[in-house]
């Protein structure tokens, strides 16, 4: 899997490369189990999942640290329900989500209200007139 601004060429041994369209990913392996006899096959496939980085794999020096990223405190779930905060968490995360092109004129419309990569929503009653 290679972050939205990952420039190269998939090396070799690496039969597929996935590009991710944000620089946050969740991954979820799953292993078919055909039969509970098949349960020790299951086992084996599951123990040589294998993920790392690029770096290790290549058996290269890492690269520099990427900055620690202060994020932003989630709602919990009845503050979900009424806080205006949500505006803020997602102009947070949008920092890490490039515009996908298709989508530059619905963000040109989110701006108009405040909402963007790193922007402080306000909620209008809030805001000069």
């Amino acid at each position: 899997m290679t972050g939205p601004n990952w420039k190269g060429e998939t090396p070799k041994g690496v039969k597929k490369s996935l590009s991710l369209e944000t620089e946050f990913v969740f991954a979820v392996y799953r292993t078919q189990l055909f039969n509970p006899g098949d349960l020790d096959n299951v086992k084996k496939v599951q123990a040589g999942y294998k993920a790392q980085t690029l770096s290790a794999f290549l058996g290269t020096a890492a690269p520099k640290a990427a900055p620690v990223i202060d994020f932003i405190k989630p709602l919990t779930p009845a503050e979900e329900k009424t806080s205006s905060q949500f505006f803020n968490i997602l102009n947070f995360v949008l920092q890490f989500c490039p515009t996908d092109p298709s989508e530059t004129e619905l963000m040109a419309r989110f701006a108009r209200i405040g909402v963007g990569a790193g922007k402080q929503w306000m909620p209008a009653s809030s805001r000069r007139k």
